[in-house]
């Protein structure tokens, strides 16, 4: 295994910290991309392409930008007479819902660690997925951790290591006791830089529940 994929020591890992979107939630920045086309803003991807977006949304995921003036940045990409329910509704595209049978794994999980959930997103995405995900499960899925920490309300974003550090302090964690899991190379390096366990999960390639048994989780042993 490499740095990003290295299996914790699961006798010392007391917090079990989830990344949200492409761990936990299905996520599509392609159908984002596709209805801002529709709108006319054919060069969306050149600002907010996964993993290159612009300096505005880093603002908006650390709580520095209010909706409005978001929204309108959006707006002023797209064709004359785009109205700002339109826009909101593409920019909530990329959202898509729980990966299926997460949550009977986050309730096992919740049965032997601290869990927690520290997520880049925003209040706009944040107030759609948690009404989603409500209608859908009810408190299953918010019950199952002890704390849930979105960057929009910490002022933090990862991969910034003061981010991590930030939560540690926040919720009086033990860094040697953390083991973090995020879909993003640089959001693990950036835990690992912080004194945190992490490893790097690829939704697409295994499900949580089996990558974690492949790193010895002793739960399902």
């Amino acid at each position: 295994m490499n740095a990003l994929q290295n299996a914790p020591d699961w006798t010392a890992v007391q917090h079990l910290i989830l990344d949200f979107g492409g761990v936990l939630y299905e996520i599509n920045h392609q159908a984002t991309a596709e209805a801002f086309s529709q709108l006319g803003a054919d060069r969306f991807l050149d600002q907010y392409a996964h993993g290159r977006q612009s300096p505005l949304l880093d603002r908006l995921e650390c709580g520095q930008v209010s909706d409005d003036v978001f929204l309108a940045s959006l707006l002023d990409m797209c064709a004359p007479g785009t109205t700002q329910a339109e826009v909101r509704h593409a920019w909530l595209a990329v959202l898509i819902g729980l990966r299926p049978g997460i949550v009977p794994v986050l309730q096992e999980l919740a049965r032997h660690y601290d869990l927690i959930l520290f997520s880049n997103t925003n209040a706009l995405h944040a107030a759609h997925f948690e009404r989603q995900i409500l209608e859908a499960h009810g408190r299953a899925f918010s019950d199952a951790f002890q704390h849930i920490i979105y960057s929009h309300r910490l002022g933090q974003r990862k991969p910034e290591p003061e981010a991590y550090l930030a939560v540690t302090r926040q919720l009086q964690l033990s860094p040697k006791r953390c083991f973090f899991v995020d879909d993003t190379s640089d959001n693990v390096l950036g835990a690992q830089q912080a004194g945190w366990s992490s490893a790097l999960h690829q939704p697409h390639e295994a499900s949580l529940k089996g990558w974690l048994k492949e790193l010895g989780c002793p739960i399902w042993d």
